[in-house]
């Protein structure tokens, strides 16, 4: 488990190049929409892995920014929560959305809210309430996010009955709250392991300045 909490999104990350490869021998024979959410889950490992481990000062800047945590450290997003909200829930929802494709349109879009609302936090609430040209996670939430969200409502929005559009959509509020910031509350903890330095402190260096009003 303590390997988990530290490496998560390493592990990702080779699971990621692992799904490229796959990809590029086999994506050109698949359904556009299968496809589509299989890139969706590609992207979401690249995601993370800019978020956490390069340059990886996510977790830092979450927790000055959004929750102006005097202990960025480790609260309120600490080692655990991090794992369980990007791994159980992340990995778990866009997996699952892949396999089963238009048989889950719902759960599809679920999973491609999740994409924009990781775009609305990283292009605009961090920029605008942090003062930040980047942050970690915005340039895989530009260059991937964004355009498979256009690409989703393109080409499955149109497909989708007014009750799969619904419930797609209240699930996707269900993962954006509750699967991010209901579980970083139920897990905060102020005894919880710290993150490294490196997570947090270039996260204080680039806030310091713009939230010293604050």
């Amino acid at each position: 488990m303590r390997f988990l909490e530290r490496h998560w999104f390493d592990v990702g990350g080779v699971l990621g190049i692992a799904l490229a490869i796959w990809l590029i021998v086999a994506g050109s024979g698949m359904p556009t929409l299968t496809l589509l959410l299989w890139l969706s889950l590609l992207s979401l490992f690249a995601h993370q892995v800019e978020e956490w481990r390069w340059p990886g000062w996510f977790p830092g800047m979450l927790n000055v920014v959004l929750f102006r945590s005097g202990d960025p450290w480790r609260f309120p997003l600490n080692v655990r929560s991090g794992l369980v909200v990007n791994v159980v829930v992340g990995w778990f929802a866009y997996l699952l959305a892949a396999l089963l494709a238009e048989r889950a349109l719902w759960l599809a879009l679920a999973t491609i809210l999740v994409s924009l609302g990781n775009c609305v936090l990283h292009l605009g609430v961090i920029p605008i309430r942090g003062r930040m040209p980047y942050n970690p996670g915005m340039v895989t939430s530009l260059v991937f996010f964004l355009p498979l969200v256009v690409w989703f409502a393109i080409v499955a929005i149109p497909h989708m009955t007014v009750t799969e559009i619904v419930v797609g959509v209240i699930l996707g509020l269900v993962l954006n709250v509750g699967g991010v910031i209901g579980i970083i509350r139920v897990l905060e903890d102020k005894d919880a392991p710290p993150f490294e330095d490196r997570q947090v402190v270039p996260a204080l260096k680039h806030a310091r300045g713009p939230m010293s009003g604050a």
